[in-house]
């Protein structure tokens, strides 16, 4: 995690974003940088509409709205903290302002999210195609010491593999605890008492291989159960602030390149969640 990048854009849920973003950035010593796109109105095309400004000075007045909108949230512009103006549409802006290094930070909503709706087009666009995790901010801060709790989805694959070692960095960050979730579900309609029980006995082997082969300190629950709604319900019942899941291209939803479960949670849960993208190509 070398850098943190939140996008704005005026909306509650994006003012929500900068406080996380702020918080984490400052726990981990990594600036950040507070982005907001910019495009002409269609309308301007209108012969007699008034002559437009200029590129540079719509870069300049986006910057001055981005620095006053820091100062009135986090009270100052903090000096970890830059403000950039983007060209373009919002989503292909943003995804351009990241890479592999960075953390995407973002609200659920823009200023234009329909009410209840979780999640807008532009934070859905950039967790299926962002190279860097992308974090979904529904809470002011970030995970603390104490209590606070982790969870993160393990399916056994080398991407949610990549999302516990993600989550164990938070953890170090923040000082909250980690804990590993493996939920398996069963497809046939009958088990018989034996099959479960080696069921069972199976994924508590799982976990515990994850945790040996981990490089921090991390507990383990298993449960059994539909993954996507099991892992919003184990959430619930530890209270966890910060929910990481590995982002997977195995999606029945027509149009979604996220897995399955990633996608159910970012749309679902309502708490705060972090999406790791697949290893790039060729590394």
């Amino acid at each position: 995690m070398k850098e943190l990048v939140v996008g704005l854009d005026g909306s509650r849920d994006s003012r929500r974003a900068l406080r996380w973003a702020a918080a984490l950035a400052d726990r981990a010593a990594v600036p950040l940088r507070a982005i907001e796109a910019w495009s002409y109105p269609a309308l301007t095309v209108v012969p007699g509409w008034s002559e437009l400004v200029s590129p540079s000075e719509m870069d300049d007045r986006t910057v001055d709205g981005i620095r006053a909108l820091v100062a009135s949230e986090l009270g100052e512009v903090p000096g970890f903290v830059t403000a950039e103006a983007r060209r373009g549409p919002a989503a292909r802006a943003i995804l351009g302002a990241v890479g592999p290094d960075s953390v995407l930070v973002l609200g659920s909503r823009g200023r234009g999210g329909f009410a209840g709706l979780l999640l807008g087009s532009v934070s859905r666009e950039c967790i299926e195609h962002a190279q860097c995790p992308v974090v979904i901010a529904r809470e002011d801060d970030p995970p603390t010491p104490g209590d606070t709790v982790i969870l993160v989805g393990k399916d056994g694959s080398e991407n949610s593999a990549r999302a516990l070692e993600w989550a164990g960095t938070v953890g170090q960050l923040t000082g909250a605890a980690v804990v590993a979730a493996y939920v398996w579900q069963v497809t046939s309609a009958e088990v018989k008492p034996q099959l479960h029980r080696r069921l069972r006995a199976e994924a508590g082997a799982t976990v515990e291989r994850w945790l040996a082969g981990g490089s921090h300190s991390t507990a383990s629950v298993e449960a059994e159960g539909d993954p996507r709604t099991k892992l919003v319900e184990l959430a619930e019942r530890m209270d966890a602030k910060l929910v990481v899941v590995g982002r997977r291209g195995t999606s029945r939803l027509r149009g979604l390149a996220t897995g399955g479960v990633s996608s159910y949670l970012v749309s679902n849960s309502p708490t705060t969640v972090a999406v790791i993208p697949p290893p790039r190509r060729g590394r």
